[in-house]
C-alpha cells in the first residue's frame, strides 16, 4: 500500500493523472499497441527539435545523407515543463531526476514530413519518481521533425541541422499497478 500511496502522491505532486485516468491514443496500428496488461499511466508533450548530421552513406560514401543524431526536446504537462528528451531513448525528469531509457520495438508511418509514430519497450532507471514502473512508451501525434530531404553533400559533411518537431508521449505501466 506505501507503494501505491508514494506513487499517487507523486503523480498528485507533479501534476499528472494516476493510472487508469488516460486513455489509449486513438489511430494507433496494431503493431504500436501497448500490450493488454499495459495501461497509459500519463501523457507529455514534447516541443522542441530532432539534431540530424549530414554524413557519407554507409554503401555509397560518394552520397551523402541527413543521419539522426540526438532529440533536444522538453517534455510538459500543459504548460508546466516536467521533463526533457536530450538523449537518444532516454526521458528525464526535471524534478524528481527520475528517467526511462526505451527501445524502439516498432512503427508506423505518420507521413513523409512527421516523425513516425513508435512504441518503444521501456525499463526505468531506478525504482522511484515519475518514470519508475513505466513499462511502454508511445510517440504519436507528431508534426515535423523528419530529416531533410535535400541539403546535404560533400560540400557541407559533417554540417548539422534541427528539424522541429512536437509529438504526445504516452507512459504505460501494468495494468493496476498505479
Amino acid at each position: 500500500m506505501k507503494r501505491f500511496t508514494d506513487l499517487a502522491l507523486g503523480l498528485a505532486l507533479a501534476g499528472l493523472p494516476a493510472a487508469g485516468a488516460v486513455s489509449e491514443p486513438a489511430g494507433l496500428a496494431a503493431a504500436i499497441r501497448a500490450t493488454a496488461d499495459e495501461e497509459p499511466a500519463f501523457v507529455l508533450s514534447a516541443s522542441g527539435a530532432h539534431v540530424y548530421q549530414c554524413k557519407p552513406t554507409p554503401n555509397d560514401p560518394s552520397a551523402y545523407a541527413w543521419y539522426f543524431t540526438a532529440p533536444d526536446a522538453t517534455l510538459s504537462e500543459g504548460s508546466r515543463t516536467v521533463g526533457t528528451h536530450k538523449t537518444v531513448n532516454l526521458w528525464e525528469s526535471t524534478s524528481d531526476r527520475s528517467s526511462v531509457s526505451g527501445v524502439v520495438k516498432s512503427s508506423q508511418s505518420a507521413g513523409a514530413d512527421n516523425l513516425p509514430w513508435t512504441l518503444y519497450r521501456a525499463q526505468p532507471i531506478g525504482t522511484s519518481g515519475l518514470f519508475a514502473g513505466v513499462t511502454s512508451i508511445q510517440r504519436v501525434n507528431t508534426s515535423g521533425g523528419a530529416a531533410p530531404s535535400t541539403g546535404c553533400a560533400a560540400s557541407n559533411a559533417s554540417a548539422e541541422t534541427r528539424s522541429n518537431f512536437t509529438a504526445d508521449y504516452y507512459f504505460y505501466k501494468r495494468r493496476g499497478a498505479g
